[in-house]
């Protein structure tokens, strides 16, 4: 995978990356990021992160079976748990030929919470794009500007806290800050903040705002990071 995206972003795309420091050595930790490339945004982290990690992905914009069985042959070789977004299941379920239906959606979900809590116990970088959507995708995205943010929802907060029953020790969730400067290549600025823990939060609803809030800043959005 860090050698397609290597060959993938050659003269497309470089990385500027800070706050490495923040990713532990060894260990489980959970990366909640924005979404702002359907395909950059993998990209970016692959220049920049040195320890493997694995993407929480959807595949509900796979348009035939050729694709389906592809993109989920490569997510079992990659332990990319994949999931169904509920959304945009039912948008797509209203055309005939639709490959998923709403029936399939907790299916794919609960496999998915599975798998990535397999992976924390396991030591492993787990990376979620709590949005869902990015600003830009070929497919489809909610969004209409290039600032704009969705907001987060609360999946990888009940990640987090599976993980942490099954493993008896506390879940380290990293923001991670996107934005990019067009050009050739184009600049992908990817900030990593200092982890958070659940532990520190009263609730599900404090650990999101706070999350989303950093993210947010780390990504230079509303004038809280100078570029």
């Amino acid at each position: 995978m860090r050698l397609i995206a290597r060959g993938w972003s050659a003269g497309r795309l470089t990385t500027d990356c800070s706050g490495l420091e923040n990713i532990p050595a060894a260990g489980p930790a959970l990366i909640v990021a924005r979404h702002y490339h359907h395909a950059y945004d993998g990209l970016a982290l692959f220049a920049a992160m040195p320890r493997p990690f694995h993407v929480i992905v959807t595949l509900d914009w796979a348009s035939n079976p050729a694709t389906k069985f592809i993109m989920e042959r490569l997510a079992k070789i990659a332990r990319w748990p994949v999931l169904l977004r509920a959304d945009a299941v039912a948008r797509r379920d209203r055309k005939s030929g639709a490959l998923f239906s709403a029936r399939d959606v907790p299916g794919y979900q609960r496999r998915a919470l599975r798998e990535a809590v397999d992976l924390l116990i396991d030591g492993k970088i787990v990376v979620v794009f709590p949005e869902g959507y990015p600003n830009i995708d070929p497919h489809y995205t909610p969004k209409t500007g290039p600032d704009e943010f969705l907001p987060f929802k609360a999946g990888f907060v009940c990640i987090a806290a599976a993980a942490e029953r099954r493993s008896k020790r506390q879940i380290p969730i990293i923001p991670a800050g996107l934005r990019y400067t067009p050009g050739k290549p184009c600049i992908a600025h990817l900030r990593f903040g200092q982890a958070t823990y659940r532990r520190n939060f009263n609730d599900v609803r404090e650990v999101v705002f706070h999350l989303e809030g950093r993210v947010r800043q780390l990504s230079g959005v509303d004038g809280a990071v100078k570029p």
